[in-house]
């Protein structure tokens, strides 16, 4: 994928979320059910970094640890709502691929429904490198995308599908996808993830996965029939 074009969905998928802050904050007020498990990695006092942090929810969920937390967002309009929502916690404009953040910082880094914005083998590469150079050795990364397989994407799917055989492939990937939110014109990028393809951004290196799961509401199922890829996995070493 060309920077141009990429550039180019990035921007959209900004603007994107701008245009949606208002409503998105409202559909984001209760506590996923993934994150109580998520919890029993988070030691009291941890240094926890939140990339894609929207409305800043999660820090809601982390707080009773009394965590040193950063959140951390492209959208300017979504991290106003995230300090309006706590301002006790501590947030800032950001970009997982390019972080400006000292080396070996953070215990924690949460990436929630945000990887899956990325376009690009290489974009995606490049933010992995980021997130493993701002984790302190032994510490955890807690990622989850959407599983974009479900019924309701299917016609998505096949358009990107059609799309990907019309340009040779030469554009986009086969599983790259663009869902709308309500009545908002402005539709989201997405990349629909096989399991294998997300846990191989992690292959070798210093990475140890701890645990690989689907869910549904909370419960773990058979990837066909959730609606999260949930990775957590382990910065080995330096």
């Amino acid at each position: 994928m060309r920077k141009k074009l990429i550039d180019k969905i990035r921007d959209n998928v900004k603007m994107a979320y701008e245009a949606i802050s208002s409503e998105f904050d409202q559909t984001r007020k209760t506590k996923w059910p993934e994150f109580e498990h998520f919890l029993e990695y988070v030691g009291n006092g941890a240094k926890v970094l939140d990339l894609g942090c929207g409305n800043g929810r999660l820090y809601d969920s982390l707080k009773s640890k009394k965590v040193d937390y950063t959140g951390m967002d492209l959208s300017s309009a979504l991290i106003d709502r995230a300090r309006a929502n706590f301002p006790a916690a501590r947030f800032k404009m950001g970009d997982m691929v390019n972080l400006d953040l000292p080396d070996e910082n953070f215990d924690i880094v949460f990436s929630i429904a945000s990887f899956h914005h990325l376009p690009g083998r290489k974009l995606r590469e490049k933010a992995v490198e980021e997130i493993n150079r701002v984790l302190k050795p032994n510490g955890i990364l807690i990622l989850t995308v959407w599983n974009l397989f479900q019924w309701k994407y299917m016609v998505h799917i096949i358009k990107s599908a059609i799309s990907f055989l019309f340009h040779l492939g030469l554009k986009y990937a086969w599983n790259d996808l663009w869902v709308k939110w309500g009545d908002c014109p402005l539709k989201r990028y997405y990349h629909a993830f096989l399991p294998a393809e997300l846990v191989g951004y992690f292959k070798g290196g210093n990475w140890k996965t701890e645990e690989f799961y689907f869910t549904k509401k909370g419960t773990r199922v058979k990837f066909m029939r959730s609606y999260n890829l949930c990775l957590i996995i382990r910065k080995t070493k330096k």
